[in-house]
């Protein structure tokens, strides 16, 4: 019995270990051997017996055991609760895949709600336990604040939110002080990542802004009518891109990723009541893409490439210089608004003779820029609705969970339409907010116009929430627009004609390289096609009652007939006989 009582004291000796607690501390199962036969008429053991002694090593192995507890991270957990949805999976076989006991893994199956919920809420994928603030009602107040700004479509900074938190705890009565170290804990808490903007550093000059809006815009302004004062910005656009679940909030991986292929840079330009919006200048990576119709003037915008898909400074000056030679036959004169970018050269100012060129302060263009501060986010809002919007015309797809397989079957050519319709839609209400917002007060607004968020006219699909649509818009916010062009060669379509330098066999075999993830559009569409499809849409409308779009289809039916007799005059017709110059289908 004295040996039994040696073997448990030695257990917190600094002498020799015995073997068995040599393998337990190695984390390998001791062999403990048979116990003992029961004693002779049921005489109880003493506790030193080797009964008691295997209860007690029992012990310390499950306490091993615990001390090498794996934690999961949270996508780890949401996909551990997939697995447990299988009709073929147990408890047991699934802990045994993610390397956990079977009580762990019934314990994160028992917490499911809770889980989906952190997960839907965009929590921090990689956090492996969830550990709360300093000021958990003032963080809960702010995350709330936070998506609701989110969805008004404002620009959040660092100091902005830790402004806010001073404020909500200020009101609540709280002792709490927003540190930096305390947003960092709280962004990676939420996931919250915060991009810079294109053509802008990641701190904004506020103080540069101001004075520049108070002192030196109104002397620039001097002298113009508000028709006649523009501004001019440049925008990345991934043009495939589609929430992959629109129905799950949280989740909103784009299909295909940021292939350049999938991309195109847009230039924006309109003056400062909303009434003149300049016509679209888009750039692709293709010089001549086939699905684009061979006469350049049946696009609704000019189409211009680079090899990156950039607004180069080459396109740029041939874009302001066509501008300016206009405004020179009609004698108008003009100031325009842009940011510095290469795209921009300032020596560009001396060949334009009525077109003034002025450039935003460095640092400032997200608030001085009417165009960052939300003319941009609402055509791109108009583009995203009028790509989910095709979900609804594929009801099969969208009832199997596969919508984003329509984003994949967006086409250069079905961006380019969809993107002029999209700028259609920005209403001049929209453009005078934006400027007003921006320090441009030549235009008195109503009180709900300076107001006005930028998404507030844009139509939700309703199986999209609100914060997940917000995000999906914003989502190429920090694509890159502009770019340097040395020694590449840049077309842009003017006159009817595709203008380019010479062309070898490297930019052909770009161009097959550019076109390979473009999906098939079938053999060219006839005009007598084209025709049939008419008339069988103005017939369905004719049965249902629909008097309006029937007399627009009878409006296209007329042009699209017009067009056709005028080819047909000149010899031939092209394939795409559908897209007559300036008919928006």
């Amino acid at each position: 019995m004295m040996e039994n009582y040696q073997l448990i004291a030695s257990l917190g000796s600094s002498g020799p270990k015995p073997e068995v607690i040599q393998k337990l501390e190695r984390g390998e199962e001791p062999h403990l051997g048979d116990p003992p036969a029961a004693p002779m008429g049921g005489t109880p053991q003493a506790p030193g017996t080797a009964d008691s002694r295997r209860r007690r090593l029992s012990g310390c192995a499950a306490a091993a055991a615990t001390c090498k507890r794996k934690e999961l991270s949270l996508a780890d957990r949401v996909k551990l609760l997939q697995a447990l949805e299988s009709p073929s999976a147990s408890l047991s076989s699934v802990a045994k895949l993610f390397g956990i006991s079977k009580s762990q893994a019934g314990r994160i199956g028992r917490r499911r709600e809770q889980i989906l919920a952190d997960w839907h809420t965009n929590a921090n994928p990689l956090r492996k336990r969830k550990r709360e603030g300093k000021g958990g009602e003032v963080e809960d107040a702010l995350f709330t604040w936070f998506q609701q700004a989110l969805a008004r479509g404002e620009r959040l900074s660092g100091p902005i939110l830790k402004a806010k938190a001073q404020e909500l705890a200020l009101s609540s009565g709280r002792d709490f002080e927003a540190t930096d170290g305390w947003l960092c804990r709280w962004k990676t808490r939420h996931n919250i990542v915060f991009k810079r903007h294109q053509g802008e550093k990641v701190d904004v000059d506020i103080g540069g802004a101001q004075s520049w809006v108070s002192e030196v815009l109104p002397a620039l302004l001097a002298g113009y009518r508000a028709q006649d004062i523009f501004s001019a910005e440049e925008t990345g656009l991934l043009y495939r891109d589609y929430p992959e679940r629109a129905q799950a909030p949280g989740d909103l991986r784009g299909l295909g990723g940021k292939k350049a292929r999938d991309r195109v840079s847009v230039l924006c330009c309109t003056n400062h009541t909303g009434t003149e919006k300049r016509r679209l200048l888009v750039v692709g990576r293709s010089w001549r893409p086939r699905c684009l119709p061979k006469d350049p003037r049946a696009l609704p915008v000019t189409y211009a490439s680079s090899a990156n898909a950039w607004v180069t400074a080459r396109i740029f000056q041939e874009w302001i210089l066509r501008w300016d030679q206009e405004l020179r036959r009609h004698r108008r004169r003009v100031v325009l608004f842009v940011g510095r970018s290469s795209a921009h050269p300032p020596e560009l100012r001396a060949k334009l003779r009525n077109i003034r060129l002025v450039f935003f302060p460095p640092d400032t263009s997200s608030i001085t820029q009417p165009m960052d501060v939300g003319i941009i986010p609402n055509l791109k809002g108009h583009y995203r609705a009028l790509v989910l919007a095709r979900a609804v015309q594929d009801p099969a797809l969208a009832r199997a969970g596969r919508v984003a397989e329509i984003a994949g079957r967006v086409t250069l050519l079905d961006a380019i339409y969809l993107l002029h319709k999209a700028w259609r839609l920005v209403q001049p209400a929209t453009v005078r907010s934006c400027f007003w917002k921006a320090g441009f007060h030549l235009v008195p607004l109503e009180r709900w116009e300076a107001d006005l968020p930028p998404l507030a006219d844009v139509p939700r699909p309703p199986f999209i929430s609100e914060r997940d649509f917000v995000a999906f818009v914003g989502m190429d916010a920090a694509e890159p627009a502009v770019g340097d062009a040395a020694g590449e060669d840049c077309s842009l379509v003017q006159r009817g004609q595709w203008v380019t330098g010479a062309v070898g066999r490297e930019e052909e075999e770009e161009e097959e390289e550019e076109e390979e993830g473009e999906p098939e559009t079938g053999s060219p569409v006839t005009a007598t096609e084209a025709l049939a499809g008419l008339s069988a849409a103005m017939k369905w409308c004719q049965l249902r009652g629909l008097v309006y779009h029937w007399e627009r289809l009878l409006e296209t039916e007329s042009t699209l007939r017009m067009a056709i007799v005028a080819e047909a005059a000149q010899g031939a017709l092209p394939a795409c006989a559908g897209y007559a110059p300036g008919t928006v289908l």
